[in-house]
């Protein structure tokens, strides 16, 4: 029986975590030989990832806030040792932008949801990142730094609003903290390019939920398994009460956007960016650094792509429908100039997603075809 170890934050969330505890370890330990163990405050959940491994862990479960996650993931990134996970926390950002059940999906059984994910076995390689600033070096990053706005945002969500609002309670510190935004000076270098300007905010973002908004806002969507990191910056209105009442129409406009669109937010005077592998950012004064949810230093600051470095245990896909099948059987037999029938037996060995993403490719498409003509619709 395949070991796994189960890393658990006894303070994360506000459920009882004896119960909550208790239901995980009852699942896991059906189908592992499952050790259990706790942070405590001179014990951190990296250091107990890193005995797991020296144990020779097939699996490793963290149940946590983002905090625990990330600090364990940090430890997995680049071992192929796949990381499952129970989110506790207050946003449980990783584990949104993933798809893995939290406690927003269901109240009472998220955990359980959560363990099915893992049972499921269903692994997906992602990115993650390796980020330097003032206080830290090589600090890997899941989720998203900010720089600015979002770092003085993050910084005012006090944990009273956190545990009675979740991740709402960033959303009302955001829009506190517009009201006094002013721009900065900086110098991005991104992938051998430089550019300066006045700017509010930069987020660098890896994978992030949709309340990320400057995240989501540009690209239309944070990838995490692109090998590139989304680079946003926000330029804010300066001035008196109607440049701080634009700031916060403004950031409402493209929260509405990135909630209830799949357009990106086209606005360059006012939102721009793009994906980039390598990241260097430095401001004029210093600006604080919030990295997967810490505060941990200031400018200046770098940070780099580990492409697909981290195996992370998420749901499976869902199957594909009727009417999904035969639009991939379609477009494979106008493209391909076959018989619907013909087309269908491609899609039937390859798989509807697997056909679909090749369909989705009009180049490879055109250099290799999927099915040769038949003799008679050579002739």
């Amino acid at each position: 029986m395949k070991r796994a170890f189960l890393i658990y934050n006894p303070v994360a969330g506000q459920e009882n975590p004896a119960t909550i505890l208790g239901d995980i370890a009852l699942k896991l330990s059906e189908h592992y030989q499952l050790t259990v163990v706790q942070t405590k405050p001179d014990v951190q959940p990296g250091e107990l990832a890193k005995q797991a491994l020296k144990e020779k862990a097939d699996l490793i479960v963290a149940s946590g806030g983002d905090g625990t996650v990330g600090a364990v993931a940090g430890v997995l990134v680049g071992t192929g040792v796949p990381l499952g996970i129970v989110p506790r926390g207050t946003a449980n950002a990783f584990s949104v932008a993933l798809g893995i059940p939290t406690h927003l999906d269901d109240p009472t059984g998220f955990q359980n949801a959560a363990a099915d994910v893992i049972l499921s076995g269903h692994t997906k390689e992602v990115d993650t990142a390796l980020v330097t600033t003032s206080e830290v070096t090589d600090y890997p990053m899941i989720l998203l730094m900010g720089i600015g706005y979002e770092a003085e945002m993050c910084d005012a969500a006090d944990r009273d609003l956190k545990n009675a609002l979740g991740p709402l309670a960033y959303v009302i510190s955001g829009a506190q903290k517009l009201l006094t935004a002013s721009n900065f000076k900086a110098t991005v270098h991104v992938d051998g390019e430089t550019a300066e300007g006045e700017v509010a905010a930069i987020t660098v973002a890896n994978a992030a939920p949709p309340f990320s908004v400057l995240a989501h806002g540009h690209t239309g969507e944070c990838i995490y398994d692109d090998g590139k990191l989304e680079a946003i910056g926000y330029v804010a209105e300066e001035g008196g009460v109607t440049a701080k009442v634009s700031n916060v129409v403004n950031m409402a406009r493209l929260f509405s956007g990135v909630m209830f669109s799949d357009n990106p937010v086209q606005n360059e005077e006012k939102i721009f960016g793009g994906r980039y592998s390598d990241i260097k950012i430095e401001c004029d004064p210093p600006q604080k650094v919030v990295l997967d949810g810490e505060l941990l230093g200031t400018t200046p600051v770098t940070a780099r792509v580990l492409p697909r470095s981290l195996r992370v245990l998420v749901p499976p896909p869902a199957a594909p429908t009727a009417e999904e099948s035969a639009e991939v059987v379609h477009k494979i037999a106008e493209q391909e100039g076959v018989d619907e029938a013909v087309a269908a037996i491609v899609v039937d060995k390859l798989g509807v997603r697997a056909a679909a993403k090749v369909v989705e490719d009009s180049q490879q498409v055109a250099d290799k075809p999927v099915v040769a003509p038949s003799t008679e619709q050579s002739r």
